[in-house]
């Protein structure tokens, strides 16, 4: 499960590559230790709304009209009897909690050598549209889950790819599909329905491959009027960068420096801003959320409370990206930063 794991663990692979998983980010029987939160984007109205002492929780977003939400859970203990997204994404599972993180509750259970993660909601809010294994191959693929029924189905997409991290806008749906011959990953874009895809990106890796993450490009979300498509590039170890796709265009702009680790940005509502998480090697406690426009300018770090490690940002829908517009975020404690 190499290919689905390096699809989804830009945390994992980064954070490791800086040793940072190698500190004891709180006692062992903290009930807080990971936690999704939320906030304005000014980082006034920190709230938690999920706590978890020995299971991450992360990839969360928010439902179309702003009542749920939906995350992945790990299952999968370490020695520590810890479950995180370091020791990979086999029997994780998607779950779905009221905004304030009542009434939560487990649409696709967790089990042994099945993956069940990266969910987003589609454009009508009835489905989410998640990462799971669970066919013949146990190749990383696109699932649906109907919130009325609770019906798992597969999304067809053609020629049986390696597809991860699916985003729909627009009617349309970009997906992160990996090539085992080549051993790359780019994007692609489909229908929200499946069917034909096309590449839209080309990454031309600098050097040779490092490590076991397959270098190219993830998690990619579509912009509000469905015209571009931000994704993280893996450029190298320790060398993450955001990419812009103009799908008219088909060009490409780098948004990072040119040794970077900045990682899942994704869209304002009003397509103003990204928001994203940086890890700045060289001093850690550097590292956070941040946002910046398209252009690739006016990178701000957003004040949070110190003390965390803070991952995967998203934007509310509908809320723009004034200071007052609200975001949702997970985070570990870690008393380093």
């Amino acid at each position: 499960m190499a290919p689905l794991m390096a699809l989804q663990g830009l945390l994992r692979t980064v954070v490791a590559g800086i040793a940072l998983f190698g500190v004891v980010s709180c006692a062992a029987e903290d009930p807080d230790r990971f936690g999704i939160f939320i906030s304005t984007l000014d980082g006034r109205r920190v709230q938690r709304i999920v706590s978890e002492p020995r299971r991450e929780v992360n990839h969360a977003r928010v439902s179309p009209d702003g009542q749920w939400i939906t995350f992945t859970r790990y299952n999968k203990q370490n020695w520590k009897g810890i479950a995180r997204e370091d020791g990979g994404y086999m029997e994780t599972e998607i779950m779905l909690a009221r905004i304030d993180g009542s009434e939560m509750q487990t649409l696709v259970p967790p089990r042994k050598d099945r993956v069940a993660a990266n969910g987003y909601w589609t454009e009508d809010g009835k489905a989410i549209l998640f990462v799971s294994n669970d066919n013949l191959g146990r190749r990383a693929q696109v699932s649906r889950i109907d919130l009325a029924t609770r019906a798992v189905t597969k999304v067809p997409l053609d020629s049986d790819l390696w597809a991860a991290d699916p985003h729909p806008a627009k009617g349309k749906m970009a997906i992160s599909v990996f090539d085992p011959k080549d051993k790359l990953s780019s994007i692609w874009l489909a229908s929200d329905a499946g069917g034909p895809a096309r590449q839209i990106s080309f990454p031309k890796p600098p050097g040779p491959q490092q490590g076991d993450t397959p270098l190219g490009d993830y998690d990619p979300k579509l912009s509000p009027d469905g015209a571009r498509v931000i994704a993280m590039r893996h450029m190298g170890k320790d060398n993450w960068h955001a990419v812009l796709i103009d799908l008219q265009t088909g060009e490409e702009r780098d948004l990072s420096a040119p040794k970077a680790v900045d990682g899942v940005p994704e869209w304002s509502s009003d397509g103003r801003k990204l928001i994203f998480w940086h890890v700045d090697v060289a001093d850690l406690a550097r590292s956070g959320l941040y946002t910046m426009r398209p252009q690739g300018d006016e990178r701000q770090r957003i004040p949070l409370p110190k003390g965390f490690f803070y991952t995967m940002p998203a934007f509310f829908p509908g809320e723009g990206s004034g200071g007052d517009a609200r975001i949702i975020f997970s985070a570990e404690k870690n008393p380093l930063l």
